[in-house]
């Protein structure tokens, strides 16, 4: 062995400054802030997001209806304020025309300038030469991009760490890390580098390499420290944001309104729906209002523009109504008609045969409202309006009032304007002129004619009868010769009232051929010597319509009005080529003649020239 030997001589380390064991204490002390804090905001998250679901639940539904409410309050507003807009424009006149432009160069130059500004906008500024591709400023994605490799780095060494799959066994511990792991990928999605600092710094994924120098540690351990307090931070901001959140408010009034004997959550459920009825309560005194706003509107435009000469398509020069962008114009493609009207009529039948038969009704309603003429009272008025709806959802189980069936509007109806010749109508209409080509098709369904006859039999005046008080039904008594009209009881059929009625149909009996579609009346023709007579009835007196009945209401009708009598048996009743007995039910479906026989005095030719002379002279007086 030589004389000179060699031995490995360990030495102490030398041990930390107290600068550097401040540092470890102060990330320490951090670390367990941040911990309480994050527990207390999870918490707090916890307690609210459950209260809020208990309030979302007692209160929910009351606040929906409340949103539908103003959002209709919002729709009538908005058709209000373009009527008054309107009724101002036209009361100010057409605007003076546009000076004409004088010479050629002038013209030219008005013609060229739109060219040279187009030029201009598409041309555009020349390209700054500060950006990338000229040597410039990064964007800002380049500018980060150490920053992009660091969040890369730390989230795979988290991954490495906290990969659920390197669990074997035990259960607890695989949930914990995968919750963890969700936490890093979260963090890791939104950029976030303080919150994967910090959930580095928890699970020790962060290292200090041991042969480092104090000084490069103590910059370790401050880089450390600002991150942690960089969480500390937003975890202290959000706890003060949850703190003084709405539902944090409410949540610390609970119990305070609870010690005085109040229910927190029933009284807000009470107050949003106050609120609603209200809201629903305002919109029906701005329909009421619009109503007669548009009639006044219609006046208005007539008298303002009588005279005034038409250009071409007949549309006049200026007209500000048909401008507006609430007024209800045709579709512009006619396959888009067909096309919708098919969607509203299988939608319709299917409303009427399921639990929602209010939302056909409510389009039925608005069908009803544009026929040909004026429509009936109860529809021009919505008080009566309001009261004939009340009565048809009686029979509908969780049927809304008026108001709030008007608050769920679906696609195909809207509230606007519409022109029908020089007056004007506002309201709930169908969004397009072509479905009502839909409510047709519908019609022939059983189960959307039998809910029309509904709220068409709901429309009539009130009348009183033997029966008690009912809305009366609409039939045109007698056509033909002459046209008779009366209101009927819909119980017992009983005439209630008889009456003629000169020009164009109005109210009732602008419905009376949709009456007659969709069977809420019917007709029994009669010819008399090649003139055709149709007598309408409720369903329930023709089932039971005996030929004495029959002959009876043409003498009513027809001869009586006009001082005509005949001998008592002077007239009877053919079925086809068979005679029919005064007492037989007159058979449907079978061509029913008056017969005058001899001892009339008249032929069957003779006595309807007389009442045709008869008719002519009440219309000369």
């Amino acid at each position: 062995m030589s004389s000179r030997s060699r031995a490995i001589v360990l030495r102490p380390r030398d041990p930390p400054s107290s600068q550097l064991l401040a540092a470890e204490l102060r990330l320490a002390g951090l670390l367990h802030e941040v911990a309480g804090l994050e527990a207390e905001v999870g918490a707090l998250t916890r307690e609210l997001a459950e209260f809020e679901a208990r309030y979302l639940d007692a209160t929910g539904q009351a606040f929906a209806d409340l949103d539908r409410a103003e959002r209709l309050v919002r729709r009538v507003r908005r058709v209000v304020d373009e009527v008054e807009r309107l009724h101002r424009t036209y009361r100010s006149g057409p605007p003076p025309p546009a000076p004409r432009a004088r010479g050629a160069a002038r013209a030219g130059g008005s013609r060229r300038a739109p060219e040279a500004g187009r030029a201009e906008r598409v041309s555009g500024p020349p390209p700054s030469r500060s950006g990338p591709a000229f040597g410039g400023a990064l964007e800002p994605g380049f500018a980060h991009e150490p920053d992009d490799l660091h969040l890369r780095g730390l989230h795979r060494r988290l991954a490495r760490l906290l990969h659920p799959d390197l669990v074997r066994g035990d259960e607890a511990e695989r949930a914990r890390r995968s919750d963890l792991m969700a936490r890093a990928n979260e963090a890791y999605e939104r950029g976030d580098r303080a919150a994967l600092e910090l959930l580095a710094e928890q699970v020790g994924a962060i290292r200090c390499e041991c042969d480092l120098s104090e000084a490069d540690r103590l910059v370790h351990l401050a880089g450390r420290i600002a991150a942690v307090e960089t969480a500390r931070a937003r975890l202290s901001a959000e706890r003060a944001r949850l703190s003084a959140s709405a539902a944090a408010r409410l949540l610390a009034e609970a119990p305070r309104r609870a010690k005085s004997g109040g229910d927190l959550l029933a009284e807000a459920r009470a107050g949003a729906e106050a609120e609603a009825r209200a809201a629903r309560r305002r919109a029906l005194e701005l329909l009421g209002e619009l109503a007669g706003e548009a009639r006044s509107l219609g006046r208005t435009r007539r008298n303002l523009l009588a005279g005034a000469p038409l250009g071409r398509g007949g549309r006049r020069a200026w007209d500000p109504l048909l401008e507006s962008p609430l007024l209800r114009h045709g579709a512009v493609r006619a396959d888009w008609g067909r096309a919708a009207a098919r969607r509203l009529a299988l939608a319709l039948e299917k409303q009427a045969q399921g639990k929602a038969p209010w939302e056909a009704a409510l389009t039925l309603l608005a069908f009803l409202g544009e026929v040909e003429g004026s429509p009936p009272e109860a529809l021009a008025s919505w008080e009566l309006l309001v009261e004939r709806w009340d009565s048809l959802r009686a029979g509908w189980s969780g049927a809304p009032d008026l108001a709030g069936a008007l608050s769920r509007l679906p696609l195909h109806l809207e509230i606007g304007l519409r022109a029908w010749g020089d007056e004007v109508e506002a309201g709930p209409q169908l969004a397009s002129p072509e479905l009502a080509a839909g409510v047709r098709a519908a019609l022939r369904h059983e189960a959307v004619r039998e809910l029309a006859q509904r709220v068409v039999a709901s429309l009539g005046p009130r009348e009183r009868c033997r029966c008690g008080e009912v809305y009366a039904v609409h039939v045109l008594r007698v056509r033909g010769l002459d046209e008779v009209h009366g209101l009927a009881c819909p119980r017992c059929s009983a005439v209630l009232r008889s009456f003629w009625r000169y020009g164009e149909p109005r109210g009732l009996e602008a419905l009376s051929r949709l009456a007659l579609d969709i069977g809420l009346v019917v007709e029994q023709p009669v010819r008399l010597a090649g003139a055709l007579l149709a007598f309408q009835m409720l369903p329930a007196e023709r089932n039971r319509l005996t030929a004495r009945a029959l002959l009876r209401r043409f003498r009513e009708l027809c001869l009586g009005p006009h001082g005509l009598e005949l001998p008592r048996g002077a007239l009877a009743l053919r079925a086809g080529r068979a005679p029919l007995a005064d007492g037989a039910r007159v058979p449907e479906g079978t061509r029913v003649f008056v017969v005058v026989k001899p001892d009339a005095g008249l032929g069957a030719r003779e006595l309807l020239a007389l009442l045709r002379q008869k008719v002519e002279r009440r219309f000369r007086a």
